[in-house]
């Protein structure tokens, strides 16, 4: 009856204002589920090899899933749980406006210096400026404490969830699309797949195994920075420089950053901070050098430039979760580039 009166373009304008609506609840649940989408997926990737082996042995994938990961958690258990005394992380102790006041009164003593030595600059209140910030940084972090541990709960629930189906049914849905795809393009499609799933889960474990390496480098680093100076906290501060290192060139900046702001709250001397800068800057190196070549050498293959500007492009987008998976989408957008161009070339051949 509509399309008697008015003709197709009635139907034209639903059919648009469906599409655009599908697309803004489609980019609305990828905000929601980006997050623990991503965890899931290195999840999946991690535990990739052994579910392989269970498989071989007849083992259903979601079931070798469910026991890997009951393995894991019961493991993080009693490694916490059995931790001898002198490796459990040292207490910080003192309250936030304990930790202020001191973080204050070192800033103020290194503006001091920076005025004794050089005049020419003008004094600008750190001291005062960062009691400021910060009081108004921790009542703003107070505010947010109660969804901030929401939101962690239920991305806490909701990873293991969907790395479930995605192990019980990912080779599935690969199927389903591979099927999707025309006959001539059958052959170029299947290698696609099988090159982006061996790059990214190449990129996920070598990451997780470098990081593992360079906070134990981070330890002796700072054991031995050590000797000449104090150094506290040391795998509190390894910990989060091994996590940090997670984020390319960004993430060695980060941990110290947060060792240095630790050592300034926590009243020990400007020596201990060039103490841990040095330690860092030489974990940094052993990384650069010895550790990232020989771990994730054959994983991704992105020319230095392309990876500083898919940082730049991840961060700006998506912020810290960005510049976590800027890496493995621009390596996967290169292996399909790189398909198809193959493919195209062989047909101009042909």
């Amino acid at each position: 009856m509509v399309k008697n009166l008015f003709g197709d373009a009635p139907l034209r304008i639903l059919a648009i204002a469906g599409v655009l609506v599908a697309l803004f609840l489609a980019f609305v649940a990828i905000q929601i589920l980006l997050v623990p989408f991503v965890a899931a997926l290195f999840v999946v990737y991690l535990f990739e090899p052994v579910i392989v082996v269970l498989q071989r042995r007849g083992m259903d994938r979601g079931r070798a899933f469910i026991i890997l990961l009951g393995l894991s958690v019961v493991g993080i258990v009693i490694i916490l749980s059995l931790m001898p005394q002198w490796l459990r992380l040292e207490t910080l102790g003192g309250s936030s406006a304990t930790f202020t006041e001191r973080m204050s009164s070192q800033l103020g003593a290194l503006e001091r210096w920076v005025d004794t030595r050089l005049p020419m600059l003008q004094s600008s209140g750190i001291g005062d400026q960062l009691t400021t910030k910060a009081a108004a940084l921790g009542s703003r972090l107070f505010e947010q404490v109660p969804g901030l541990v929401t939101s962690f709960l239920v991305n806490l629930l909701l990873v293991p969830f969907i790395a479930y189906f995605m192990i019980r049914d990912g080779k599935t849905l690969k199927r389903h699309i591979v099927k999707l795809v025309p006959n001539r393009y059958f052959e170029m499609s299947m290698i696609m797949f099988s090159r982006i799933d061996q790059q990214i889960g190449g990129y996920f474990r070598g990451r997780l195994i470098e990081c593992i390496l360079v906070g134990a480098t981070q330890v002796v680093c700072m054991v031995i920075a050590g000797v000449f100076v104090d150094q506290r906290h040391i795998l509190l501060i390894a910990a989060v420089c091994g996590i940090t290192n997670m984020i390319p060139y960004l993430g060695p900046v980060m941990g110290t950053v947060f060792g240095a702001i630790l050592y300034l709250g926590t009243g020990l001397p400007i020596t201990s901070i060039y103490g841990l800068i040095a330690a860092s800057a030489g974990a940094h190196m052993m990384d650069n050098i010895f550790i990232a070549p020989a771990v994730l050498s054959h994983n991704v293959d992105l020319h230095p430039l392309t990876v500083a500007l898919v940082l730049v492009i991840g961060g700006e987008l998506l912020g810290t979760l960005g510049l976590l998976i800027a890496i493995p989408v621009a390596s996967t957008i290169k292996v399909i580039g790189q398909e198809f161009y193959a493919n195209y070339q062989l047909q101009v051949r042909t």
